[in-house]
């Protein structure tokens, strides 16, 4: 009886310590690194201008003024808010009623179905381009004509300083459909270049390169933000090939200089697009937690939706501090990770009472990652193409190597600066990114200086 006793007692301590446990941490409070990530990632942002969301939303509706496209999407993003609220309980439920949610609203007007892709100047092959143009200007034209209101539309990009959603943060919130149309003037600048109107065509790449460089800096959103960097990466490319082609003395026009500034550490770090994905998330684990954990009380126990966000914030807000920024000021790889080792490791004290929240967390985290360090190689395609134009513009005698060394500050990098090739024909910068199935950045050599090395 005694020994029964001893046991009773020995599982009873246990079941205390276990209580005292969870109670530590069901209470264990923020720390220090997450209030500062959460107050910095919560902040209200002030956005230049006008918002682009209407038109990028609209880019395939033909005759449309501004004021018709606002009006469009006003009502739409008027008739999802509606939805949302009305369908939230069935979508964050239980899973049991979500076959019987109805369709998202759409657009009050559908646009024409959209011609398909082209299959030149495309991203990854503007090095074949101008040749390929040049092989069938005929067919080219035919091309560009038939897209000719969607290439106008994109033109007008230009007229706006941000993208923002103005949907309500909702899992279901609608996204841009149209951003695979992006590359399209590519063809109509290479074709105006082929044809003699060359002034037309680094004009045109210009403007675009413009309009790229605020949907990778001043978007609400990760998926607008890399769209718009590649975008500004392969205008500048087809750029460099125009320029190539045209004398020595023919330079950018005026409306290149915002497009071939460099990319501010705010905008690498992805400061802005992740400060919507926390509020998306916020919005979505508020959702969950009004439903699933009202449906089931235990639950509490398992996902606590503070501590949850804590987390997030921790795995998202070095973007929007200045450690980060530093780092990526100094072009030093972000491959230690966005988030430290404690927003990503679910074996935490206050994991305990909040295991979904946390699994959650840890998943997450790591994706983010890739995006900054392939957003620090769009800054170095801007630099390797600002060395481009200045060699271009100073031709010098020949001695690439002494010339790069006097590259003005803003195109220089203590890790990865920009040199010549081995075969002294093209100049490049190392990529951080490998993930593409190249280790480098390159762009031929100016033809001032392809003589001049031979």
């Amino acid at each position: 009886m005694t020994m029964f006793k001893r046991m009773a007692a020995a599982l009873l301590g246990l079941l205390a310590l276990l209580a005292l446990f969870l109670l530590a941490s069901r209470f264990w409070p923020a720390s220090a690194m997450q209030k500062q990530a959460r107050a910095a990632l919560e902040q209200p942002l002030d956005w230049p201008g006008a918002n682009a969301w209407a038109l990028l939303e609209t880019l395939d509706h033909d005759g449309l003024d501004m004021a018709q496209r606002q009006a469009l999407v006003d009502e739409r993003v008027q008739a999802f808010e509606l939805w949302a609220k009305a369908t939230a309980a069935q979508r964050y439920g239980n899973g049991s009623a979500v076959e019987d949610v109805p369709a998202v609203p759409e657009l009050a007007v559908a646009p024409p179905a959209a011609l398909p892709a082209l299959e030149y100047c495309r991203y990854g092959s503007l090095e074949t381009c101008l040749a390929t143009v040049r092989s069938n200007p005929e067919g080219v034209a035919a091309d560009m004509q038939a897209r000719a209101d969607l290439i106008r539309n994109i033109a007008g990009l230009a007229d706006f300083e941000h993208a923002r959603s103005p949907y309500v943060a909702d899992i279901d919130s609608p996204m841009l459909n149209t951003m695979g149309r992006l590359p399209t003037p590519l063809a109509a600048h290479a074709l105006a270049h082929v044809q003699g109107n060359s002034a037309a065509a680094l004009e045109g790449l210009c403007r675009d390169m413009g309009s790229a460089r605020m949907l990778a800096s001043q978007s609400d959103n990760l998926f607008l933000t890399v769209v718009g960097a590649r975008w500004l990466q392969a205008n500048g490319q087809l750029l460099a090939h125009v320029l190539a082609e045209l004398p020595a003395d023919v330079t950018p026009p005026a409306n290149c200089k915002a497009g071939l500034e460099i990319l501010p550490p705010a905008a690498i770090s992805l400061c802005r697009p992740l400060q919507g994905q926390y509020a998306m998330n916020a919005a979505v684990n508020g959702h969950h937690d009004a439903t699933v954990m009202a449906e089931h009380p235990v639950g509490s126990w398992l996902f606590d939706l503070d501590k949850t966000l804590n987390r997030q914030a921790a795995s998202l807000g070095a973007a929007c501090q200045m450690p980060l920024q530093q780092r990526i000021a100094q072009d030093l790889p972000v491959d230690g990770g966005l988030a430290p080792a404690e927003a990503r490791s679910p074996w935490h004290i206050e994991c305990a009472t909040n295991y979904i929240g946390c699994v959650l967390s840890a998943i997450a985290a790591p994706a983010y990652d890739k995006y900054i360090v392939r957003m620090q190689d769009v800054a170095a395609s801007q630099r390797l193409l600002g060395a481009w134009l200045w060699l271009r513009e100073h031709p010098g005698d020949g001695d690439v190597a002494r010339q790069l060394a006097q590259l003005p500050q803003e195109l220089r990098s203590a890790h990865r600066p920009v040199q010549l090739n081995a075969d002294g024909t093209a100049l490049e910068v190392v990529r951080y990114y490998t993930g593409e199935g190249n280790d480098l950045l390159q762009l031929p050599l100016p033809t001032a200086d392809k003589a001049a090395v031979q």
